[in-house]
């Protein structure tokens, strides 16, 4: 059991005085850290000096602890789902620090390198950071930034009001997310953790450019929604949630079949590839020869797609994309 999961398990069960004072109490437990899985050394060793230290005591390391603690009893079992991410991780880390030891850089050689702070951060912080983790990576595969900025922003919101009413009506919650809950989150904290997300994956797709090229073909002619949730908060978790379940079997080597994007939209920002069996009116068989996913097979059914959407998409109105407007009604 990781630390912040022993710490997720005292539960408050005290007289009212004694569980406000804790709810209020003005400990950072955002500056613990964990010891990080060791399928995701790889990418420490590729970090830059200034990448590292910022992912391990920065405020990246801060959002990550926060965000973890927040959305952590909602993160069903992936161990292996996070071990063989952490094993991509870092042979993609691996293969992309030529720019990091450049002597040309000079000056700048301490920022250098890839940008694979979000990760690190996360895997610091628990398994809670590392599956809000690639959360980021999916809302930042399939939203522009200014509308995973939104959608994080409620999502964060949505989150701590249901653990205040837990608390409220209970007097019984986990004390991290209680601490999570109290916890300020600026625009500006998730914006920078939106763009670290969009980085990795701009290093992950040149990494894995045949694998993510195939992927990418299917996806765009299948015509599936991500789910059909109009609500932001539910929708994402939803999605988010179902596909680590999915993924978390397909490691295993269980064949999955999806009717809708979420896992598909997974598969894209894990850069994780199963072997797919696509049936629309043919079937299409694709082998991505991926080491790590044990010949796993995705099935992709025909049922439930429509020929009036292109590729996987995902509607949702942003309550929260401006400040003084009603919700956008928006499309990726």
């Amino acid at each position: 059991m990781s630390p912040i999961s022993k710490l997720n398990s005292a539960i408050l069960s005290m007289p009212n005085e004694l569980t406000v004072a804790a709810a209020n109490f003005n400990l950072d437990f955002s500056l613990m850290k964990v010891e990080a899985p060791k399928e995701f050394h790889g990418l420490r060793d590729a970090l830059s000096v200034h990448r590292r230290s910022a992912a391990e005591e920065g405020p990246p390391h801060i959002t990550a602890r926060r965000l973890g603690a927040l959305f952590e009893n909602m993160v069903p079992p992936i161990p292996h789902l996070i071990q063989a991410y952490g094993k991509r991780v870092s042979s993609i880390s691996s293969r992309s620090t030529e720019a990091q030891n450049n002597p040309n850089v000079g000056i700048f050689s301490a920022q250098a390198g890839l940008d694979g702070t979000n990760i690190w951060a996360a895997a610091t912080s628990g398994q809670g950071a590392l599956a809000v983790h690639l959360l980021a990576c999916m809302l930042a595969r399939i939203w522009k930034s200014h509308e995973a900025i939104s959608l994080w922003a409620e999502l964060v919101e949505r989150r701590k009001q249901a653990i205040n009413e837990v608390f409220n009506n209970t007097n019984a919650a986990e004390t991290a997310a209680i601490m999570a809950a109290q916890q300020t989150f600026t625009r500006q904290q998730l914006a920078t953790w939106d763009s670290s997300a969009r980085s990795w994956l701009q290093t992950a797709d040149a990494d894995r450019r045949l694998q993510q090229t195939q992927l990418m073909l299917i996806i765009n002619n299948v015509h599936l929604p991500v789910n059909t949730s109009s609500d932001p908060y539910e929708s994402v978790i939803e999605a988010w949630t179902s596909a680590m379940r999915a993924m978390e079997n397909l490691v295993q080597g269980i064949p999955q079949q999806v009717q809708n994007g979420a896992v598909l939209l997974a598969m894209s920002s894990w850069h994780l590839y199963p072997n797919m069996e696509v049936l629309m009116g043919e079937i299409k068989d694709i082998d991505q020869h991926d080491e790590l996913m044990n010949d796993a097979l995705v099935t992709i059914s025909r049922h439930g797609i429509r020929s009036d959407k292109e590729g996987v998409f995902w509607s949702l109105p942003l309550a929260r994309m401006r400040y003084y407007s009603l919700p956008v009604a928006t499309e990726r």
